[in-house]
């Protein structure tokens, strides 16, 4: 009769821990992304801004954005909250590639509430890097100052915490 008691024991812990363990990588955030037409409308119907970033799946650094500024939580995080988020594999949607022009990778475009352009970066962007440009971008920052000044009034906030 013990045994029975400890297989089931057994089992039910087994279970339980299979459970939880597969909750736990179903909430691991990843950015929302969304496909070009859906998120430009996305970015006019809810008037938020657009993060807009093109990629090859033979570029490089492409790959190194993927596994280090797109999985930080801070970015996860700020994207989602503030940012309609569009993703476009330029070898597949050529059209929308030519459209903004681009032709290096990774390409990172910053859009407008009403879908025009803002401003772009090319090249691999270091997490903390970008998260102060969405900021700068969210804020409207861009309005009254430059970034190099936005960076020094964020440096210097951090200064006096």
């Amino acid at each position: 009769m013990n045994i029975k008691k400890i297989m089931v024991l057994f089992v039910v812990t087994s279970i339980s821990l299979i459970v939880f363990s597969g909750a736990s990588f179903a909430e691991k955030e990843e950015i929302q992304w969304q496909p070009y037409e859906t998120g430009i409308k996305m970015i006019e119907a809810q008037n938020k801004k657009g993060f807009l970033h093109f990629y090859t799946d033979w570029c490089t650094y492409c790959k190194i954005m993927n596994n280090q500024t797109f999985v930080d939580s801070k970015v996860i995080d700020y994207l989602n909250d503030n940012f309609v988020s569009i993703r476009v594999n330029a070898d597949k949607q050529k059209e929308v590639a030519r459209k903004y022009g681009v032709n290096r990778f990774p390409n990172t475009w910053f859009i407008a509430e009403d879908a025009s352009s803002l401003s772009s970066q090319p090249g691999f962007i270091q997490p903390d890097m970008l998260l102060n440009m969405l900021k700068f971008l969210n804020t409207d920052s861009f309005k009254t100052m430059k970034f190099s000044e936005f960076m020094e009034k964020q440096n210097n906030a951090e200064k006096n915490q």
